[in-house]
């Protein structure tokens, strides 16, 4: 297998994800070259997604630079930049979240253009995988943290569906539960107790997304 795999992101939390979480997962599906790719915002300077052309210029570097390799993205729906293509019209296609961010991603994959980009748009944020158990919060926090992080689990089936208000996003809730929540050393630390098979049972579409990579890189005739 010498596929390659470029993971966009954000930021540390999701770089470190890729590490500890996603880069094991794809090397039991035999894709072991997986790599974190934070957005370059300016000259020497990475992460935080403000403008979708610095996600653009990164993607097509990689693909014009590898050509056996794979390009996807790990970013947040919550505060998505305004100029990612078809903004307007995939907010405004249906009330179900879910459907905005397909059209979005198709959006991104014609802007694009090339067959080994596969975007992926996280439903709302990172910390929505979170809640795919309460083992983390358990283990790291106890009670009265852990009543309280179950008790707002049990309310979705689908963790996905916590919703993106800026008040209520998965995010906000745990700051409202754990005042201070540090992103990248918290989030991970309970991302690894929660563990990936808990997150692909709990989350379809995170589920289907890490599916449709690594069935893409598998089939890569390279």
């Amino acid at each position: 297998m010498n596929s390659r795999l470029f993971i966009i992101v954000e930021g540390q939390t999701e770089e470190a994800f890729v590490k500890e979480i996603l880069q094991p997962w794809f090397a039991a599906q035999h894709i072991h070259d997986v790599r974190a790719i934070k957005i370059s915002t300016s000259r020497g300077h990475k992460g935080g997604f403000v403008n979708y052309e610095h996600l653009k210029n990164d993607a097509i570097r990689l693909l014009k630079g590898e050509k056996d390799a794979f390009v996807t993205t790990f970013v947040d729906y919550f505060r998505l930049p305004t100029n990612v293509p078809g903004f307007v019209k995939c907010k405004e296609i249906s009330q179900n979240t879910s459907q905005k961010i397909s059209c979005l991603e198709q959006a991104i994959y014609e802007d694009i253009g090339d067959s080994r980009f596969h975007p992926y748009i996280q439903r709302h944020e990172f910390e929505a995988l979170l809640f795919s158990s309460n083992a983390g919060f358990e283990k790291f926090f106890g009670s009265p943290v852990s009543n309280e992080t179950r008790n707002l689990i049990n309310q979705f089936d689908n963790p996905e569906d916590i919703n993106a208000h800026p008040a209520t996003a998965p995010s906000k809730r745990i700051l409202n539960i754990l005042p201070d929540y540090e992103k990248v050393t918290d989030g991970n630390i309970i991302a690894l107790e929660v563990g990936i098979d808990s997150m692909r049972q709990k989350c379809p579409r995170f589920r289907l997304w890490l599916d449709k990579i690594a069935v893409a890189a598998k089939s890569n005739p390279k």
